[in-house]
Formats: structure tokens, C-alpha cells, sequence
């Protein structure tokens, strides 16, 4: 029969070379943290720059042409009317033995020679006259457009210029408090 040993037991040699290793490292290695006063010497902007296209309707017009027709003086319906009534009558009587169908003729002909007149008309280009045209067309007006991220400031620190950067700008010649982590470590 096996016996079982307990679950710390099996782990045991395992978490004592992770602890072994640890007790090694924080003796080979110190990191000290100190706050220290630096001046600022300079602040740089930081910016991102960036395509805004945006659809924008533009109206464009332009002066044509439209030419200018003559209007037909003198003619009248009622010749137009005289005309087709005949030519209904003839056509209303030769078709049809019946009485009256050349009167009918007569009434349908002159009722479409009074169109046919109304619908002609003379399309003679007298002149012509300016008139503006215009369309609207949709255009992509391109603008660049600079945004702040940030900034970059230049501090001098015993000695030293150090860049760290900030959302917020620091005014040069003031005094800050900068968090220095200083790691010291065996080769």
C-alpha cells in the first residue's frame, strides 16, 4: 500500500530554491528613492498632427446661353380648325355610308387641327439671352490639424539636464520636486 504524503511536503523543495533565489537577488541588488529639487530650464510642446477631411456641399454657377425663339403672329385657330373640319368631313364621308359620320369627321377634324396648330410653333432662334446656371457638388475640403499631447520639459538636476514629460506645461525658471530611483546592483 502507498502512502500518501501531504501537498506542503511535495511543494517544499520548490518553494525553497524560489526563496533561495529571491534572498540572492535583494542581496545582490538596492534601489534607493530620493525626491530632489531641480530647476526647470525649458518646456517644448509636444504635438500630434493629424488630416481632417470633411464632405462639404460647394455651389458652382456659370452664365449660359438660352437662345430666344419667334413667336408665330397672325396664325389663328380658326384656320386650323376650318382646315381639319374639311379634312374630317371628306374622311368621315368616305369612310362611312352613314348620315352624319361626315359631320362627326367635321367636328373630330377640326378639334385635332386646333391642336396640331396649337402644338406647332415656329423654331426660329432669334437671339439669345444670359441665364445662370448652377449645381452643387459635394467636395472633401482637407484641413491639418495640430492637437497638444503633451510636454517635454528640460530640468537641471545637479548638474544635469534630465527631459520628463507632463500633460501640463511647468514655467521656466521654477523650482520642482523630481522622484529620483537610483538602482545599484553586482556584476
Amino acid at each position: 500500500m502507498t502512502k500518501k504524503m501531504p501537498v506542503c511536503c511535495r511543494f517544499a523543495p520548490a518553494a525553497a530554491i524560489i526563496a533561495g533565489s529571491l534572498a540572492i537577488s535583494s542581496a545582490a541588488a538596492e534601489t534607493r528613492i530620493e525626491t530632489v529639487v531641480g530647476t526647470v530650464v525649458d518646456t517644448i510642446t509636444l504635438t500630434s498632427t493629424y488630416i481632417r477631411k470633411t464632405p462639404t456641399d460647394q455651389r458652382s454657377c456659370r452664365t449660359v446661353d438660352v437662345p430666344i425663339y419667334a413667336e408665330s403672329e397672325g396664325k389663328s385657330d380658326l384656320g386650323s380648325m376650318i382646315i381639319g373640319g374639311l379634312i374630317g368631313s371628306a374622311v368621315g364621308n368616305k369612310l362611312s355610308d352613314n348620315e352624319g359620320a361626315g359631320a362627326a369627321g367635321t367636328v373630330a377634324g377640326a378639334l385635332l387641327g386646333r391642336e396640331h396648330a396649337k402644338n406647332q410653333k415656329n423654331n426660329r432662334v432669334v437671339g439669345y439671352k444670359q441665364q445662370e446656371s448652377c449645381s452643387v457638388t459635394t467636395v472633401m475640403v482637407e484641413e491639418n490639424i495640430s492637437e497638444i499631447t503633451g510636454y517635454r520639459n528640460h530640468i537641471e538636476l545637479d548638474g544635469k539636464i534630465v527631459k520628463l514629460e507632463s500633460k501640463t506645461p511647468l514655467t521656466v525658471g521654477s523650482r520642482v520636486e523630481v522622484v529620483r530611483r537610483t538602482s545599484y546592483s553586482l556584476r
